[in-house]
């Protein structure tokens, strides 16, 4: 029975090629619409995450690092241990939006400070930027006024003892509270290891696509489930020996092979369009894709099995995918959101898919790191699949 439940769904959708094209084609069509606006993205003002190191341990290094540890405008923490490779390394892993490297005094002339970037969330680097510059007008302009008698000097010849005596002056001020001079650029920028720009962003948008999809199709699919309770399928099924346990669990397996036609879909087209290495990383996509659409068949059923009629599925089922969706970074990358929403995001399937594709394809990280993201896929799924079996059974 499970197998012919299997079968009927399949041969529905392909009798109407209306549905079967809104369901394989227009998921890698919105994949590209996505990637195409938000690749480029410029950023907005959100309370980064950033990890520093001192290289020079100077005093003015040490009030620099100091004051962007006091700013509330970031998240800042010190890198343990507190070096430029640590730095580089937490920004890979993605446990930091940005990196700051102080490698020289701040009134050196040249470039003092590396900001270490994630292509992937290209609008942070230029954020961080803007911070460090805000934090030394704000914080160290003594700072920045040697800096630039530094850079000046050479290019007037040097200044005379007089001019030297008003600037130490003027620096004692503004070491007690002042306005800051203009200078000349304080950073380098270093993309992390290994980085192709927009690949990550690919990556990203890749698998928020597809549990956004894999979703949607599901809920749909899932309504089926009210449709046979309406109509008095389900009353005969469930006067036979085994129940409706057959008839779900054929649904779900149905909509778990849909969800990962979807995703094959979507990733094939990063990989011919964008050159997201798919194929490189084969093993563990299919094991995230496979646990992903568990998750979205399983949280469907679970959801619709509970509602009485097709209308309040379909309205619950929009309202739930849109919430999920929008904090889980299907629709904005989370790193923009307000810390809190950031952490209540992990509450949604698609924040942990979305790790789980990028950790694969984008930072080459080790199993290690993505089996909380399939252990929360693989156990959202089989609750709501359990859920599903339990409903059937008490809901008429």
């Amino acid at each position: 029975m499970i197998l012919a439940m299997f079968r009927v769904m399949a041969l529905a959708l392909w009798r109407d090629r209306g549905a079967l094209v809104m369901t394989f084609v227009l998921p890698p069509l919105v994949f590209l619409i996505f990637s195409a606006v938000f690749a480029g993205t410029t950023g907005e003002d959100v309370r980064l995450k950033l990890v520093i190191a001192d290289d020079a341990n100077t005093p003015a290094s040490r009030r620099l690092v100091d004051a962007l540890m006091a700013d509330p405008d970031v998240r800042a923490e010190r890198a343990v241990p507190d070096t430029g490779e640590q730095v580089r390394r937490r920004v890979k892993s993605g446990r930091a939006d940005s990196g700051v490297i102080v490698r020289a005094d701040p009134t050196a002339p040249g470039s003092p400070i590396v900001v270490v970037s994630d292509p992937s969330r290209a609008v942070a680097a230029p954020l961080t930027m803007a911070r460090v510059q805000q934090v030394m007008a704000r914080a160290l302009p003594d700072v920045l006024l040697d800096r630039t008698l530094v850079e000046t000097a050479p290019a007037v010849g040097g200044f005379t003892p007089r001019q030297i005596a008003v600037a130490a002056r003027v620096r004692a001020r503004l070491a007690k509270g002042g306005s800051a001079p203009g200078g000349s650029p304080l950073f380098d920028r270093e993309d992390i290891t290994g980085a192709k720009k927009g690949g990550g962003t690919i990556a990203y948008y890749a698998g928020a696509v597809s549990i956004l999809f894999a979703l949607f199709s599901a809920m749909t699919g899932a309504l089926s489930l009210i449709d046979e309770r309406r109509s008095g399928v389900a009353d005969r099924i469930l006067a036979g020996t085994r129940g409706m346990g057959p008839v779900v669990t054929g649904k779900f397996l149905f909509l778990t092979a849909q969800g990962m036609v979807q995703a094959t879909a979507i990733f094939a087209t990063a990989q011919l369009i964008y050159g997201v290495p798919v194929l490189q990383h084969f093993g563990p996509w299919l094991a995230t894709t496979v646990l992903a659409s568990v998750c979205a068949a399983g949280l469907a059923l679970g959801i619709v099995a509970f509602c009485k009629t097709r209308d309040q599925a379909q309205m619950l089922s929009t309202f739930i995918i849109l919430i999920l969706a929008a904090i889980g970074g299907s629709m904005v990358p989370r790193f923009l959101m307000p810390p809190w929403l950031q952490t209540v995001g992990w509450g949604t399937p698609h924040a942990w898919t979305i790790e789980a594709y990028q950790s694969i394809l984008w930072r080459d990280a080790g199993l290690m790191a993505v089996y909380p993201a399939w252990a929360v896929l693989a156990a959202t799924g089989l609750v709501g699949l359990r859920l599903a079996h339990t409903a059937t059974r008490l809901i008429r």
